[in-house]
């Protein structure tokens, strides 16, 4: 990736991000915003960011379930290459920071990295099955804008697609891929592309392996039950005491935020998601900024604690997994054999 296409990637997730915090504060008092932060019940800061630093615990144990197929691999290894790849992806916009999680696990295991994406792309799959599962859950508690049926859609679409390739790269291999990217691709990148899928699919090793598959996919409920969980503690902090449905909606809109070109911090995303969401349930518009305020605070702040702890723990300067997420073609082309000195 080169430094023009970087520089406006980040460019164009600041402006993103700078767009909607503009939206969410248009035609806001930010009086009226200090006033409902002011009452905020700081009790519920404090569960809530118990149960965000949580989050990252469960994302560990799910990657040690899927890479069992792999190899047996400590959980504290895994928590730590999680934690900092989640702080780059936080920290850096344009979810740049996206190649830290498989370049830092070969770096640290030596596994390599085709067969740590193909293990991505099913974690993917396995999230998607998880959030239409809760969407239509979402739908059926409450009476939302078609624009939230369409998102379910969207939602459902994006599971199949992706059931249908893991399924054909698994089942076929080889053979899938020259029936398909093979025809369209020019003679020294289809060789590229042809080891690179190859290795992919030793990382969906746990496919035939149905109890695996099923203790992933309940982890991954747990796991995406926990953010709802941490938005409706800070509704009570607020004091606004909404239906169930209420934080299932703002995650429904906050995940349709992270498909935008995100900020770093996802700033103005939050904020703009939980007016969105708050407003189907009727709460001024200063209160539902100054809860956005709150829970991209837990969020970020608790992420970037995390990846700060774990980051010495790793051996691995910032600097090195920063050129790693801005550079991946040529970090991953040599990452597996030339990993950077630990400190």
């Amino acid at each position: 990736m080169n430094r023009r296409r970087t520089t406006s990637k980040i460019a164009v997730g600041c402006i993103v991000g700078v767009g909607c915090l503009w939206l969410a504060l248009r035609k806001v008092s930010l009086g009226e915003v200090a006033t409902a932060l002011h009452g905020f019940d700081a009790r519920y800061l404090i569960a809530a960011v118990a149960v965000s630093l949580t989050i990252q615990v469960f994302r560990a144990w799910r990657w040690q379930i899927e890479l069992t197929p792999l190899r047996r691999l400590p959980f504290s290894l895994l928590w730590q290459v999680v934690s900092v790849a989640y702080m780059m992806i936080n920290v850096l916009p344009f979810r740049l920071g996206e190649p830290v999680r498989p370049i830092l696990l070969s770096w640290k295991t030596g596994l390599p990295i085709p067969a740590i994406v193909g293990n991505w792309v099913f974690e993917k799959m396995m999230d998607a099955a998880a959030l239409v599962l809760i969407i239509h859950l979402t739908l059926v508690m409450s009476d939302l804008p078609p624009w939230a049926h369409r998102a379910s859609g969207v939602s459902l679409a994006t599971f199949l697609v992706l059931l249908t390739f893991v399924g054909a790269v698994w089942l076929r291999g080889e053979r899938f891929f020259d029936a398909t990217l093979a025809r369209l691709l020019p003679a020294p990148a289809c060789a590229r592309t042809r080891a690179v899928l190859l290795g992919a699919r030793d990382g969906l090793q746990i496919l035939p392996d149905h109890r695996l598959v099923a203790c992933v996919f309940l982890v991954t409920l747990v796991l995406w039950t926990l953010p709802i969980l941490s938005s409706w503690l800070l509704l009570r902090g607020f004091g606004l005491t909404l239906p169930l449905a209420a934080p299932f909606v703002i995650f429904v809109c906050i995940g349709l935020g992270t498909a935008l070109p995100n900020p770093p911090g996802m700033f103005g995303v939050f904020q703009i998601a939980a007016v969105v969401a708050l407003g189907l349930f009727n709460v001024h518009k200063s209160e539902a900024v100054a809860y956005g305020i709150v829970l991209n605070a837990v969020q970020f702040f608790t992420l970037v604690a995390q990846g700060l702890v774990a980051l010495p723990l790793v051996g691995v300067g910032l600097g090195a997994l920063t050129r790693a997420a801005v550079d991946e073609s040529e970090t991953i082309g040599a990452c597996e054999t030339r990993p950077p000195a630990t400190r």
